[in-house]
């Protein structure tokens, strides 16, 4: 018995191992892993960054747990491990996580979405405080919200949109100098026309 109770410690320290080893690799995540993380799972755990949904016996324990949850993609075991990456990245740091060096273009969108085209996690930048005006422009006529928010999980802007395909103008202030992101969610596949992110320089005459 004391022998099978030493092994089930030493397997759950290097589990918990690790998973820590893993939070210093998030730089090796892919852009596919961290938008389905950030849509579809992050949701659940911001406002519990730091409780108790840690996993900490590794990915394989909460394998079926993610897979159920991002059932939104096909996802394979690696990407499984790059999602408890994440989840582990927001419960020590309790920040977002996106690859820094990947960039948005009204062009490139389609690299910020999932495998459906019905939810987007696209990164702003850091962003000084202030004002700021956000031009959508969608090209199905189909209902969707989105949401800015702060690296933090400060919820800046949140809105729905009602089957608008003509640009629209939402504005917003910052308060502090931080990443943001762009968060959107659709019941049916969503494509854009036009998105762009500018200060508000002037106020509306």
């Amino acid at each position: 018995m004391k022998l099978q109770n030493t092994l089930f410690i030493v397997v759950l320290f290097l589990l918990s191992t690790g998973s820590l080893y893993s939070v210093e690799k998030t730089k090796e995540i892919s852009l596919k892993s961290a938008v389905i993380f950030n849509t579809l799972c992050a949701k659940c755990h911001e406002g519990q960054c730091s409780g108790r949904l840690s996993f900490d016996t590794g990915s394989e324990a909460a394998s079926s747990h993610i897979k159920r949850y991002a059932n939104d993609s096909k996802i394979s075991n690696y990407e499984v491990k790059e999602f408890f990456a994440l989840l582990n990245y927001m419960k020590k740091e309790c920040h977002l996580f996106m690859p820094s060096d990947i960039k948005w273009k009204t062009d490139n969108l389609l690299d910020f979405t999932t495998a459906s085209h019905k939810r987007y996690f696209i990164p702003l930048g850091k962003l000084e405080s202030g004002k700021y005006r956000l031009h959508i422009q969608a090209k199905e006529g189909t209902d969707f919200s989105f949401e800015v928010i702060s690296s933090q999980f400060d919820s800046i802007l949140y809105q729905s949109v009602y089957s608008h395909t003509e640009e629209k103008v939402f504005n917003f202030t910052l308060d502090k100098s931080t990443n943001y992101f762009l968060r959107i969610h659709s019941k049916k596949p969503l494509h854009f026309k036009g998105l762009k992110l500018l200060p508000y320089l002037n106020n509306p005459s």
